[in-house]
């Protein structure tokens, strides 16, 4: 497994660090990778000083110095960054914050990265702390063509499907149960969410749902297949991490265990990738992170000796696993499915 360095060093450093203090950022809050690794966005926070934090925007194969687009996560109004997601072309992030205790209402900001311009922001629930976990985190899925976009919002229990090029409603927001996860099919014309009485599929263009248990006591996370025909469920069962395959009309067509979960990873949330790579997520199992393929629970590739200020992420085709750290970020590319 090849490993790529994605930014020379310093290249992190905060612009505006405080008086006395280092200019190394303290965490890596998020990252998100395009298809082939043409952008990679990373938002860095420095903890009990929330307006230092930053998001950058690099891009690996001209290299340069990181685009910093303000005033996104700086004062008058910071906030917490929760998620990103680039565009599979790389031309467009969307950006999902959380409240902090002076601007207590998330937002949600959506940026044209050719100029660069911020097309439109929507404000989120309330949620304020961090020490809320994943569950309460807001959590983005777009289409594979990036006009459809969606946010779990947990603290209004609901899912927001919006239209990229202008932060318009598609739908009255469906009601959310448990975690987070989202995803939307490939022309962005169905949304999949966790419902109270199990997996929701909604036509955005009819309004009619449809809901299938799962068997799983969480849902991790979501991904439709690039024909839109079948829905990847990764969540957990009896301390173990599963894949499950559902089939709209049918319910559950497939069923693998991918591998024993301790407690504290049990309630995880994270976005797999169904491409041509083939079906992919990245599950994290104390302080390591495997990338499973979902279709065989083939391990592809294991990182170990992660820490609590390292982020990482798919990049949107599947093909590399990148991880963020205060000093630098890496792709760890992946083989093939078989």
């Amino acid at each position: 497994m090849a490993v790529r360095h994605l930014c020379a060093p310093g290249d992190l450093d905060t612009r505006r660090p405080l008086p006395g203090r280092p200019a190394a950022a303290q965490r890596v809050a998020a990252v998100a990778a395009s298809d082939g690794l043409r952008r990679v966005a990373v938002a860095t926070t420095a903890p009990w000083f929330h307006g230092l934090g930053e998001l950058l925007v690099l891009d690996p194969e001209f290299g340069g110095r990181p685009l910093l687009l303000p005033p996104t996560v700086r004062r008058p109004q910071p906030g917490l960054v929760r998620d990103l997601l680039l565009s599979p072309d790389g031309g467009a992030l969307t950006v999902a914050l959380s409240g902090t205790e002076e601007q207590p209402v998330g937002q949600l900001a959506h940026w044209a990265l050719d100029g660069p311009a911020e097309r439109w922001r929507r404000s989120l629930g309330r949620a304020r702390d961090t020490a809320l976990g994943d569950c309460l985190r807001p959590q983005l899925a777009a289409s594979a063509d990036g006009s459809t976009l969606a946010c779990a919002d947990r603290c209004r229990r609901g899912v927001l499907a919006l239209a990229a090029t202008d932060g318009r409603r598609l739908t009255d927001p469906p009601a959310i149960a448990g975690s987070p996860a989202v995803a939307l099919d490939h022309a962005g014309g169905r949304l999949a969410y966790p419902a109270p009485a199990g997996i929701a599929v909604l036509d955005l263009a009819t309004g009619h749902t449809e809901t299938r248990t799962a068997g799983l006591d969480w849902c991790g996370g979501l991904a439709f297949s690039p024909d839109g025909s079948t829905l990847a469920v990764v969540g957990e069962a009896d301390g173990a991490a599963m894949a499950v395959l559902l089939v709209p009309g049918r319910g559950i067509v497939d069923r693998r265990a991918l591998g024993p979960l301790p407690g504290d990873a049990r309630r995880q949330v994270l976005r797999p990738v169904w491409g041509a790579a083939g079906a992919r997520a990245a599950v994290r199992t104390g302080r390591t992170v495997t990338v499973w393929d979902l279709l065989t629970a083939r391990p592809l590739s294991t990182v170990p000796d992660l820490g609590r200020s390292t982020a990482w992420s798919l990049a949107t085709d599947g093909r590399a696993l990148v991880v963020a750290t205060t000093t630098e970020i890496r792709a760890h590319e992946l083989e093939p499915s078989a």
